[in-house]
């Protein structure tokens, strides 16, 4: 567990925050993508941020280009592991952070224990990923999460839906909750006919002129694949010649190959796995379907905005935050398979509908969401917590 430093003869020492950016492990789902560019911000602004994952990555690991990585290397077990929360507080023991930020899932129960191990004096943010409330099975989780909360200086929520889901599920008092929306990055031009090559590159097959529509998201029960797919079988019998991009991996995969097996959809469903280069694939889509269950702020709709791709997606939690229903793309009622078709449906028929909504949705992210603006954000929370005389 060797710390890999980068150059800092340029930055400015003055200002300088010393940040631990927590994740669950280096994979390239929502939550860890946005922590990665958030650390390559935050150190491009002169501030020393290591990003260190829980647990060893699978596949091709997130990889900063400016913050430094050196992860934990535990072993995901429950509740505890040990010997992984022996590991993290040798890690923050070694940064010496001035700050410590949880980035959502098993990194609020180890940031929280070792900051009462450590007996560290840094603040500890935790960031609110999802719906806490829906994630809730049995009593104890509350009891256990309220108790974890007690070692937290300030709830970071992705959305104002989740904060007010948060509150309502831990009792956090408002003052200590803000709430800081994922940013991403709005590229100068997009070149949409390269971005679909490198589909059809991807997919290993001459896609032609045919209409592309794109899912990222894991392999997981909340994100609905089996359902998406029932709709797709839908869509592409009334409008023959759609393709269906699924990007993204995990536990699900076995099942959803076989749902698609099972519409006999297998030349028109592409299952292409994490990839390191899924926003040009999605610049190449004419919309992104998102189905969701639970959802605190969706950054892949966040991303296919900022390359022109609508969105047409069930309205749960804050998906209505990222998502302008009839001006950057449709809602639905979760559930409701005609209304999505139609709406799909609608959005290939008309492509100058398309090209407006696109227009409309990466200026809606460029206004609302940049990158330069939410770095802004945390850095402003960040200086305030350190300057709260308690810790003076």
């Amino acid at each position: 567990m060797e710390l890999r430093k980068r150059d800092e003869s340029k930055d400015d020492p003055g200002g300088q925050v010393r940040v631990l950016q927590l994740i669950t492990r280096r994979q390239r789902r929502g939550a860890e993508v946005f922590a990665c560019q958030l650390s390559d911000s935050l150190a491009a602004l002169g501030h020393r941020v290591l990003l260190s994952g829980l647990y060893e990555p699978h596949g091709t690991p997130l990889q900063p280009s400016r913050a430094e990585v050196c992860d934990v290397g535990g072993t995901r077990r429950r509740p505890i592991h040990p010997a992984t929360l022996r590991r993290l507080v040798t890690l923050v023991r070694s940064f010496q952070p001035d700050l410590v930020q949880a980035n959502g899932s098993d990194t609020l129960k180890y940031g929280s224990l070792a900051r009462r191990l450590s007996g560290g004096r840094w603040p500890l943010i935790y960031r609110n990923i999802s719906m806490a409330g829906q994630w809730i099975r049995y009593p104890g989780q509350r009891v256990w999460g309220r108790w974890l909360l007690g070692a937290v200086d300030h709830v970071v929520a992705v959305s104002d839906v989740s904060r007010a889901d948060f509150i309502r599920t831990y009792g956090t008092p408002e003052s200590r909750i803000t709430t800081i929306p994922i940013g991403v990055f709005v590229p100068e031009r997009i070149d949409q006919d390269s971005s679909r090559e490198a589909v059809a590159r991807a997919c290993g097959s001459d896609l032609g002129s045919a209409e592309i529509l794109i899912h990222v998201g894991s392999h997981t029960p909340e994100k609905n694949h089996i359902w998406l797919i029932e709709a797709f079988d839908e869509i592409r019998r009334r409008r023959p010649g759609v393709h269906l991009v699924l990007l993204g991996d995990g536990p699900g995969r076995p099942e959803i190959e076989a749902a698609v097996k099972a519409t006999g959809s297998e030349s028109v469903v592409h299952i292409l796995g994490s990839r390191a280069d899924a926003a040009e694939l999605v610049a190449g889509a004419d919309l992104l379907l998102l189905p969701s269950l639970v959802e605190g702020i969706p950054g892949v709709i966040l991303e296919a905005s900022a390359q022109g791709v609508p969105s047409l997606a069930f309205d749960v939690g804050g998906i209505h935050e990222a998502v302008r229903h009839g001006e950057t793309g449709f809602l639905v009622p979760p559930g409701e398979k005609e209304a999505f078709v139609d709406r799909a449906l609608e959005l290939l028929a008309d492509p100058a509908l398309r090209r407006a909504m696109g227009a409309a949705a990466r200026a809606f992210v460029r206004r609302e969401y940049s990158m330069e603006a939410i770095t802004a954000r945390f850095e402003a929370l960040y200086r305030e917590l350190l300057s709260d005389p308690v810790r003076a």
